[in-house]
């Protein structure tokens, strides 16, 4: 389940927010990914949001809404934070645009890039919003034999708040970068890391198909956690956490939260408020510690240990319950009477949220 969608596009093709039209269908609003007509739900135990007709499913509207917003706010601003840069031929800092045009077709280069202006100095600007995709082979080739000045911003993660996107896109450097040839492979091991294989190996789909069996027909414990003003952690703490107690109600395979890939993600069909998700991933190696994520996402990562088998999994992981003792950082799987058994075959839980 993404998040909630607070903007559509109304009639007229004009993005809108949900606080500014009509309830219901009288919105008049529609899908800008797929088309569909919308509704306003302006409740009062969830935030207000569009909600599609008849349950259709629409995975890619939150991102296309996100893309289209961060155009908008482009062409209200009339600026743009350009990537660090040490290099002369590049620029950085804040920038004034002027003559901003958004995916206009360039018949003498052949791209269409999402934005483009001129900057204080005379030169074309190409702006690139990254949701889903990156700046194609193709296209960057044209930008780089053409020695044309393009940025690709990483809106990723980024949640459907007006105000906080024009800070990320005026006030903020990171997550930017200028289009410049790809670097060249240094080392053997940087070859070998670049070519490694990105199929799945089986093991991790049972443990996952495992985990959604198990909340449908109960709930999933995570042992230990502390919540503080929304913010989860998974240290330092006795106390479980039980999804099912704690309202999340429907669970997601193999989807995204604004752009973060998730085996399994947990919300909550009724909520009071902001939601926040929960996202469990079953991988074979730690993530970075900084790694970028979304807010209001608790994540927790199930590392496999090299060499876990399926048969492992099914013969170990009899109780739902992920635990970790703080002293020894190992886990272990629990019975219905809250008796430690056979160690889990996991390394570690990553567990972030903002």
């Amino acid at each position: 389940m993404e998040p909630l969608l607070n903007y559509a596009l109304d009639g007229n093709g004009v993005l809108v927010h949900v606080d500014n039209v009509p309830k219901g269908k009288a919105c008049g609003c529609f899908c800008p990914s797929c088309g569909k007509p919308l509704y306003a739900r302006k409740g009062v135990v969830r935030a207000h949001h569009f909600s599609h007709a008849y349950d259709h499913n629409c995975k890619g509207a939150y991102e296309t809404v996100l893309h289209l917003l961060a155009k908008e706010i482009l062409q209200e601003a009339g600026q743009i934070m350009l990537p660090p840069s040490s290099d002369a031929i590049f620029p950085s800092g804040l920038v004034k645009i002027h003559n901003i045009e958004i995916e206009k077709w360039d018949e003498h280069y052949r791209i269409k890039p999402d934005a483009e202006g001129i900057m204080e100095n005379g030169e074309r600007l190409f702006i690139e919003f990254l949701v889903s995709h990156k700046v194609d082979e193709k296209k960057r080739q044209v930008i780089i034999d053409n020695h044309l000045k393009c940025i690709e911003i990483d809106i990723n993660f980024l949640a459907l708040d007006k105000a906080e996107l024009y800070e990320f896109l005026t006030q903020s450097n990171e997550y930017r970068e200028w289009v410049k040839p790809l670097s060249l492979v240094k080392n053997e091991s940087d070859k070998a890391s670049i070519c490694y294989s990105t199929t799945r190996k089986p093991v991790y789909g049972v443990a996952r198909d495992m985990l959604k069996r198990i909340f449908d027909e109960n709930t999933l414990f995570l042992h230990p956690y502390k919540q503080y003003e929304k913010h989860f952690s998974m240290f330092n703490t006795d106390v479980i956490f039980d999804l099912r107690e704690l309202g999340y109600d429907v669970c997601d395979v193999h989807t995204k939260f604004r752009g973060f890939k998730c085996d399994l993600l947990f919300s909550k069909s009724q909520s009071e408020g902001k939601d926040i998700s929960v996202s469990i991933n079953v991988r074979g190696r730690r993530r970075k510690e900084n790694f970028r994520h979304p807010k209001d996402l608790l994540i927790v990562d199930i590392v496999l240990k090299y060499g876990t088998s399926v048969d492992e999994i099914k013969d170990r992981w009899a109780y739902a319950v992920i635990a970790e003792t703080y002293d020894t950082k190992v886990y272990y799987t629990y019975d219905d009477k809250n008796n430690k058994q056979n160690h889990f075959p996991f390394a570690k839980i990553h567990s972030f949220a903002s």
